[in-house]
């Protein structure tokens, strides 16, 4: 179940075409194998029993090698064969060079080099700042920091040398020719895109870190698993309280199904947070999937665990139909060791997609809550269309090339809900289910006022 987020990400660009380069190696084993063929006179042979799709490709090849009046080198040639392969294929089918699958697999354990800041899609607003990364950190002279919603409007060395970055495209030029080990003046509005008045001054150093995936909070503390490598992090207080929320109430943002079993992943750090939540005496969880493209299967389960009630084997979802049908299961949970006397209640929007969907259908399934504990955030303000998330219920499998070290991630089977027949591909949770609908300008309005007017609808209830 790969993750799908349709938003730029500056530390882990997800883009088909972001990089050229189908690696050389896989060329020249293609060539040794020609010509080995060929030593023990089956070359003619084996190029006549290809595939003809293939032939003809290898044909048109030759001519353009031969007569074009252009040169195009073979790597630029196979990278636009495979680029075109992949424009037959839905969105959620990737070819990963070996250098971009090595990114990849970084980032699953929530490694990255940079400031760790989000964009969304063709903008400079910040969707999210990354919990244990630089920006995570900074603060202006008056102890302001970077939140969802500012717009980063300007970037530079020092003060006197910022850069305007109003636009994605002037933005993207500028993150480009950061280099690891430097630091930046940041310049973020929390009013405008192109804004160079009213704003607050960050210093933070592009460096390497590792992502935390949950943050926690009550009225009074804030705490994150903070890493010191990539995979043993310890549960730190992180700031003062979130003063929206009153006595007994616990908030958990969940940032992505990641990190795999390690205990640096979302498991680890959603079971330290169920953990103090239990601790705090809490009575009412706020479960945040705002802007959660998703993840991995496996991670899902873990923290399935924490959020439904049963005994024995319980399924958590179904892949595929028919005889290909596969059911993942959990053996028993741990929901009444933290959460079975708490009222919970679940904020999703547009970008809650994939695995959010799937544990907000499990917990939907085993009564963990009812589509009136969901409160959906709609963004663009009025309209007719009710308030929905994102409605993907197809999972991708990852195959990868041993030899070479490149990757495909294609999409492999519809996903059920625990009912068996549920699947929300193209529709997803949505305001006509029963659910709350909460208006909104953005999906990460600065000041997140959305979460204001949750809690006191919880509050009046």
């Amino acid at each position: 179940m790969r993750d799908y987020r349709p938003l730029y990400h500056e530390e882990k660009p997800m883009n088909k075409k972001t990089a050229k380069g189908l690696k050389i190696a896989a060329i020249s084993v293609a060539g040794v194998l020609a010509a080995a063929l060929f030593f023990v006179g089956g070359f003619f042979t084996y190029r006549l029993t290809m595939d003809e799709g293939l032939r003809s490709l290898l044909w048109f090849k030759e001519q353009i090698d031969d007569h074009y009046y252009q040169d195009i080198s073979d790597e630029d040639f196979w990278q636009a064969a495979i680029d075109g392969v992949e424009n037959i294929l839905d969105d959620y089918s990737f070819y990963y060079s070996a250098d971009e699958y090595d990114v990849r697999q970084n980032s699953n354990v929530g490694v990255y080099d940079g400031l760790g800041l989000s964009f969304f899609s063709n903008t400079n607003m910040i969707y999210k700042v990354s919990i244990g990364s630089p920006v995570f950190f900074a603060q202006s002279a008056a102890g302001e920091r970077a939140e969802a919603g500012m717009y980063l409007t300007g970037i530079g060395e020092s003060e006197d040398s910022l850069k305007d970055t109003f636009t994605a495209s002037a933005l993207s030029e500028e993150i480009s020719g950061l280099t690891l080990g430097t630091s930046y003046v940041l310049r973020l509005s929390r009013s405008a895109a192109n804004d160079t008045e009213d704003c607050i001054l960050l210093s933070a150093t592009f460096s390497t870190y590792t992502e935390s995936y949950v943050l926690y909070a009550t009225k009074n503390d804030t705490y994150a698993q903070l890493f010191g490598d990539p995979y043993y992090g310890e549960w730190t207080r992180v700031g003062d309280g979130m003063e929206e929320l009153e006595e007994g109430e616990g908030y958990i943002r969940l940032v992505q199904f990641t990190g795999g079993m390690i205990s640096g992943g979302a498991i680890g750090s959603f079971g330290l947070a169920a953990e103090q939540f239990k601790e705090d005496g809490c009575d009412t969880l706020l479960l945040d999937l705002r802007n959660n493209g998703g993840g991995n299967l496996y991670v899902l389960m873990g923290i399935a665990q924490y959020l439904i009630a049963g005994d024995g084997l319980l399924s958590v979802l179904y892949a595929g139909d028919g005889a290909d049908r596969v059911s993942y299961n959990i053996n028993g949970t741990l929901f009444d060791d933290y959460f079975s006397n708490s009222e919970i209640y679940v904020m999703a929007n547009s970008n809650t997609a994939s695995a959010s969907e799937a544990l907000m259908g499990a917990m939907l399934h085993y009564g963990t809550i009812d589509y009136d504990d969901i409160y959906l955030v709609k963004a663009g303000g009025a309209s007719d269309a009710p308030a929905r998330t994102y409605g993907k219920g197809i999972m991708q499998t990852t195959y990868t090339n041993r030899v070479t070290g490149e990757a495909a991630t294609l999409t492999t089977a519809r996903i059920y809900w625990p009912d068996g027949t549920t699947c929300i591909q193209g529709r997803g949770i949505t305001s006509e289910d029963g659910a709350h609908r909460i208006d909104a300008t953005t999906n990460a309005d600065y000041g997140d006022p959305a979460l204001s007017e949750i809690l006191a609808s919880i509050r009046a209830e």
